[in-house]
């Protein structure tokens, strides 16, 4: 038990993470706009302007710059790839 929760604590809460893309989540948590594009991801809309997902989806929600360029896809990857470095990089120390 004491494995999994300091794995559970290197990795830290991959919602502050995500916080990182976003100017403002307005009302929105991090946990439920991560949800949102995972869901978008799901439903082959990789290829969809990150902007134009964003305002249908979290309205209020505001993307940093380079990321509202960008389509879903890139929004996700941007987010993924450090969140699964981190997660290797834990298990690695482990």
């Amino acid at each position: 038990m004491t494995k999994r929760s300091s794995a559970s604590c290197a990795t830290g809460n991959p919602g502050d993470s995500f916080e990182g893309l976003f100017i403002d989540l307005g009302e929105h948590s991090a946990h439920k706009a991560l949800r949102l594009l995972t869901d978008a991801i799901h439903c082959q809309q990789r290829d969809m302007n990150a902007y134009d997902w964003l305002s249908s989806a979290l309205p209020g929600a505001t993307l940093k710059p380079a990321f509202a360029f960008g389509t879903v896809g890139e929004l996700y990857r941007s987010f993924a790839r450090p969140a699964e470095f981190a997660r290797l990089n834990a298990l690695r120390r482990s």
